[in-house]
């Protein structure tokens, strides 16, 4: 490394043209860089969430997260289903494929979750929904000796 930076420092030319080099590639690649204010992502995510007060995580499994992946097992673009129970709420998270149409695949999974009608008596409706990645952007704190 040293030789290197001490060839540099004896070969002004070279430095000078390496600089130059790189500068002007990055004056041709500045059209070609992808700018966006708001980056656009999807997270290919649709959740079924379905609350049943007091009820077990077992008792969740068994009665809703079951049923929710047997109905929603045979739509096309699902890549994976997963599921997840905790006390008294169970989820069900379905994946699409990548270049799926969200928008069918969620009012498809609506459809074969409403069809489900043997859901425990105190079971909430479920509620079916894609999954937004929602981030802050920006904090603004504005400071003063002034009243509101």
């Amino acid at each position: 490394m040293k030789s290197l930076v001490g060839w540099f420092a004896r070969n002004h030319v070279a430095a000078n043209l390496l600089m130059m080099t790189i500068f002007i590639g990055g004056l041709l690649t500045l059209p070609h860089i992808k700018r966006e204010v708001f980056p656009e992502f999807s997270a290919d995510l649709i959740t079924v969430e379905v609350v049943l007060p007091g009820a077990t995580p077992e008792e969740i499994e068994e009665s809703i997260c079951v049923r929710i992946e047997e109905q929603i097992q045979g739509l096309t673009g699902v890549r994976r289903i997963t599921s997840s129970s905790s006390e008294g709420v169970g989820r069900v998270t379905v994946e699409a494929l990548k270049g799926a149409d969200l928008r069918k695949l969620l009012d498809d999974v609506k459809i074969r979750v409403d069809a489900i009608n043997n859901f425990p008596v105190d079971a909430e409706k479920p509620v079916v929904q894609e999954l937004l990645n929602t981030r802050q952007v920006i904090d603004v704190a504005i400071y003063g000796n002034t009243d509101e």
